[in-house]
């Protein structure tokens, strides 16, 4: 007689879609600054405000450091990763190093189509649902152009920074103090880098992408210089 099943894969499977379902959750409610940055929180003030497993919570919490979007603080539980002008200047200075450079060995090499077939225009993003879904696809726009370039290294640090950075669009772009101007400048900055690389001209590429991530940079400054920090979690 075959022995009863255990349940054991469908309890570990259940355990794992609760673990995914609660890290996207509280990444969106990161990027949207939902949860503030600075906030401190306990594993189980969160489990009860998002209704959700404390394992789920833990696991989800877990890979959120691995992204340094949240802190651990010994005996009071995480902290949201705070965004100063220290790093804010850090990152940028990191992508103006290496994010042109990728755009110029992706020049000739990246499918343009699929590239617009990516790009959306932050001026049509209204709704909050609307605007976490342009912060998604404008990572998959820049990962692509990652890709592109053939060198695994260089993609997973790219990678590596956009996990980062991922508020920073959504600051830049949809907080306090952003404006239409802001949006219409970083879609302009998109189309003249797609232009660049589908015409093969490195040079080109490298000076649009330049162009892009000081824009970016300047946005997110003036979202921390305004104060944003200071609301109220919603």
């Amino acid at each position: 007689m075959a022995a009863p099943a255990s349940g054991l894969p469908e309890r570990a499977e259940e355990s794992t879609r609760q673990s995914d379902a609660a890290f996207a959750m509280l990444k969106a409610e990161i990027v949207a600054c939902r949860l503030a940055p600075g906030s401190t929180f306990s594993e189980a003030v969160l489990s009860m405000r998002f209704g959700m497993a404390k394992a789920a919570a833990r696991s989800a919490l877990t890979r959120l450091a691995e992204l340094r979007l949240v802190l651990p603080v010994a005996r009071h539980g995480y902290t949201v990763a705070p965004v100063t002008v220290q790093s804010i200047r850090e990152l940028f200075e990191l992508r103006l190093i290496v994010e042109p450079k990728a755009a110029a060995l992706a020049a000739g090499r990246v499918d343009a189509a699929e590239l617009r077939r990516l790009n959306r225009a932050p001026q049509q993003a209204r709704s909050e649902d609307e605007r976490l879904a342009f912060v998604a696809a404008n990572r998959a726009f820049h990962r692509a152009i990652a890709a592109a370039t053939g060198n695994a290294r260089l993609y997973a640090l790219l990678d590596a920074l956009a996990d980062e950075g991922e508020r920073l669009v959504h600051l830049g772009l949809f907080g306090p103090g952003s404006g239409e101007q802001d949006r219409a400048e970083a879609d302009d900055g998109h189309e003249a880098l797609i232009a660049a690389l589908e015409a093969s001209d490195p040079v080109a590429a490298e000076r649009a992408a330049t162009e892009h991530v000081e824009h970016a940079r300047a946005i997110a400054l003036a979202r921390v210089l305004s104060g944003f920090s200071h609301l109220p979690i919603r």
